[in-house]
């Protein structure tokens, strides 16, 4: 090969090798510079999220009963953090390197996400971090809040908030949910979690290749949530507290005007903070572990045995269906047997209480008088009734409620795969054998028959919409609920009525008490009244479970409640905002 034509190659192969390297500068300069661009920015930009303030919760006169505190949050960007510096933090923060470890093992794509390691750190924690920031790449600290409950009572009915998990994130709405968001886990927090939980907010930041900010590019504040409003009154639940807060009971109160639950009070109850603050563990397992049962709202939730308080359903059925009239008696030697030769029902006065008619036999709460009555009813009819009245039906209410248990021969067979007994029918006007209730369904009953037939609804929420209804048909002639009103007055004001421990010097009460028998050989004390009797107000239920007379216990404690509703009535009542821990969030940096 000649001279030229080796200079010819030579300078296609140097002309060949400089196109080539322009075209692949033009390439990754001009056609992917965007995605370059992209990635350098990935690698410089961070978001970090700003929780929205969660919306507080007051009582109905302005008193705190779930808000926010101040608090410090350790978050790590794992993209930006070294691995090197766990053991560091480990010592820092008090907390397993595996621990840390585990929380910041994320997918690639979420490395540049920050993740909350530990959260509402003490403010010394906080600047010691800070000040070994330079040393401990992508590790900040975030000036956030705790919910806090002031009234620690007050667990069964709030409820209580928790972060959401990583499973939870993957199927929430990424519009309302962050990967550190919090959600309401039980009661009204849970319930009105969309009202109280607020809009997230975030910063646009960029940091160094420590991963150190550098300075804010963009910022959306968040937008808080809104506030709720109970209708408890919260002075009054502090004062009634007490009576029993060494028993398994529960009091509640509903102005018959409104349907507002003024008094919700459940116990044992339990502090709601020690779902939200961390290092509670121990205290958690012992509420979910307490035999007790504490995380049971007695008063709604709870499924019981109404006893003698049914007696009222049984006397409306009466009355309605006429099977009897007011001036109807029946004789009560201390038992009654269906034939000569069956078994004895036994009246709780076991030497009789002779010739009885209606309004005595609710004075006195007569059993035989109840069988007789029930025995001509007839099951259909006792659980048609009962039904009609709100037992064995759902309750709208804002927090959970129990159905409750009404029987009926169909049940039964269905159930058991067993025949109905006339005997089963006795005990079921009774309010024993199979029949189930809540008090919250009892207050119900109540609010019926104080208000001649209007079904008052119960609510927890603060000037709701309207809550005493009419029902579809009458469920009962006023003469009915009259007269049945009239016998709950002889419950109080008589020398024989089984709750004259309940009465009271100022006003008279209305009220049927209850002693509902459960095994072993233990029983639940009701009481279940209105008040004033001349223009009823509020309509209340005391339940004690394993309580013992009800005629004695609980009459003797709704005594003692409305002395000091009527001590605290709502002219004296004052707001007052609770003392709330004091934490100092000053800068620092």
């Amino acid at each position: 090969m000649n001279y030229s034509k080796r200079l010819a190659l030579l300078k296609f192969v140097l002309y060949g090798s400089s196109l080539a390297l322009i075209l692949s500068l033009f390439h990754h300069q001009v056609i992917q510079g965007k995605d370059f661009r992209q990635i350098s920015e990935r690698n410089r930009i961070r978001l970090i999220p700003t929780p929205a303030p969660r919306g507080n919760i007051y009582d109905r006169n302005g008193l705190l009963i779930a808000t926010n505190r101040p608090a410090y949050h350790v978050y790590i960007t794992p993209e930006d953090f070294n691995p090197k510096d766990l053991p560091e933090l480990s010592q820092l923060l008090d907390m397993p390197v595996e621990g840390i470890r585990e929380q910041i093992h994320v997918p690639r794509y979420k490395s540049l996400t920050p993740v909350e390691i530990k959260s509402d750190v003490s403010k010394e924690v906080a600047m010691q971090i800070e000040e070994r920031s330079p040393n401990l790449a992508g590790v900040f600290i975030q000036t956030d809040s705790v919910r806090y409950y002031p009234w620690h009572y007050q667990g069964h009915t709030v409820g209580y908030i928790g972060k959401i998990t990583r499973e939870e994130y993957e199927t929430l709405d990424r519009d309302h949910y962050g990967l550190h968001s919090v959600m309401g886990r039980a009661g009204l927090e849970r319930r009105y979690d969309a009202t109280l939980r607020g809009e997230d907010g975030g910063r646009q930041i960029e940091v160094n290749a420590k991963g150190q900010q550098l300075r804010v590019l963009s910022e959306k504040p968040p937008v808080s949530g809104h506030d709720l409003t109970l209708s408890l009154d919260v002075k009054l639940e502090q004062a009634l507290l007490p009576l029993i807060k060494n028993k398994t009971a529960s009091i509640a109160m509903m102005n018959l005007k409104t349907g507002e639950m003024e008094v919700f009070l459940s116990t044992p109850d339990f502090d709601p903070n020690v779902f939200v603050e961390a290092g509670k563990d121990e205290e958690r397992i012992h509420i979910l572990k307490d035999k007790d049962r504490p995380l049971i709202h007695r008063a709604s939730y709870g499924s019981f045995p109404p006893g003698s308080v049914f007696k009222l359903v049984t006397a409306i059925a009466g009355l309605e269906t006429g099977k009897i009239t007011r001036n109807s008696s029946f004789f009560c030697p201390g038992y009654y047997q269906l034939t000569s030769r069956s078994r004895r029902f036994k009246c709780w006065d076991s030497g009789g209480h002779g010739q009885v008619e209606l309004l005595s036999a609710l004075e006195q709460s007569c059993n035989v008088y109840f069988y007789q009555l029930g025995r001509l009813i007839g099951e259909k009819d006792l659980s048609r009734y009962a039904h009609i009245l709100g037992f064995g039906e759902p309750v709208p209410f804002e927090a959970p409620a129990s159905n409750g248990l009404i029987p009926s021969a169909q049940w039964k067979q269905k159930r058991f795969g067993e025949q109905w007994y006339l005997g089963e029918t006795l005990n079921f006007a009774i309010g024993q054998g199979y029949v189930l209730v809540s008090p919250l369904q009892i207050l119900r009953l109540v609010g019926v028959i104080a208000t001649n037939g209007n079904l008052v609804q119960p609510t927890l929420i603060h000037q709701a919409e309207e809550s005493v209804q009419k029902f579809p048909q009458p469920i009962a002639n006023k003469e009915v609920f009259k007269v049945i009103r009239q016998g709950m007055l002889q419950v109080v004001e008589s020398r024989y009525g089984t709750g004259q421990l309940a009465r009271i010097d100022f006003m008279r009460l209305a009220a049927k008490t209850g002693t509902a028998q459960v095994p072993p050989q233990k029983t639940h004390a009701w009481f279940a009244g209105f008040f004033p009797y001349e223009d009823p107000q509020y309509a209340m239920v005391v339940f004690v479970e394993h309580g013992g007379s009800g005629g004695l216990t609980a009459a003797a404690l709704a005594r003692q409640a409305v002395g000091l509703w009527k001590d605290l009535e709502a002219a004296d009542r004052k707001f007052q905002k609770p003392a709330l821990p004091a934490l100092s969030l000053e800068p620092y940096l």
